[in-house]
């Protein structure tokens, strides 16, 4: 299947949740963005999408709120007027996004019965965790979104609502220090050798969470798909020159030109 693409012409995009030809703004081109995003890397069908919905919990005052992006579970879902599963609000890339703009998607997901709501301008995407029990006096941002697969299982929906990006410096240290201990033990390596190779984690990560913009992180799941795809397309063009090197080391090596 054929990856879908932006069409743009004569200063208009094109919006296939309209099926209209929009005026080509800052903002238009960030949520046609999010939209292939959703499609080509997660898996959503447009199907099982709206653009510019209707949300809201009153029929005073709330009139004209109207959630950027919306996404269901399934078509079905959309078709019966069920509960949304996320809500997208999108800003120009631009325009900094502000706090009360999380409060605000909060609100929309939550109108819309949703778990997840997701906030972007391109450059800074948070996820967030939509807890319909309580008012968001504290928001809580998750790490990631859950593909259209993982939609399908009430069990790893949970599994993403609950890994949140809140980790307290004790949490960090404990981490850290089995991270060296299990280092420094398998390798046989110095404490300080150890650390030296928890820091080169810990730059790679930087660099690949910054060239994702906030969409993804770098897990061991990640890693293993990057190192996988490195060894099948990459390392046989590689082999017999200075750059016939493991993914591990290759990356680092990528990671210090970011850097430098």
């Amino acid at each position: 299947m054929s990856e879908m693409t932006i069409r743009e012409k004569d200063r208009k995009i094109f919006c296939p949740l309209k099926n209209e030809w929009y005026i080509s703004t800052p903002e238009e081109k960030v949520r046609q963005n999010f939209i292939v995003k959703l499609v080509n890397e997660y898996g959503y069908t447009l199907s099982q999408m709206a653009q510019e919905l209707k949300v809201t919990n009153s029929h005073r005052g709330k009139g004209a709120a109207r959630a950027d992006i919306v996404i269901w579970k399934s078509e079905q879902d959309k078709l019966e007027n069920r509960n949304a599963f996320i809500v997208v609000e999108c800003k120009a890339e631009n325009v900094r996004i502000h706090e009360e703009d999380y409060y605000q998607g909060f609100n929309y997901a939550s109108w819309a019965g949703a778990s997840f709501f997701v906030t972007t301008n391109e450059k800074e995407t948070k996820y967030f965790n939509v807890d319909k029990d309580h008012l968001p006096q504290n928001l809580v941002e998750v790490v990631w979104l859950p593909t259209a697969s993982e939609a399908e299982s009430e069990k790893k929906i949970k599994e993403l609502l609950n890994k949140t990006k809140t980790f307290t410096r004790e949490e960090f240290t404990k981490t850290l220090r089995i991270c060296h201990n299990i280092i420094r033990n398998n390798d046989k390596l110095s404490p300080e050798a150890a650390f030296d190779e928890i820091s080169k984690i810990l730059f790679m990560k930087i660099k690949y969470e910054r060239e994702q913009r906030g969409t993804k992180v770098f897990t061991k799941d990640q890693f293993v798909l990057d190192h996988e795809n490195h060894e099948k397309r990459y390392r046989s063009i590689l082999k017999g020159t200075s750059k016939d090197i493991p993914y591990m080391q290759w990356m680092f090596e990528q990671t210090k030109e970011e850097f430098r």
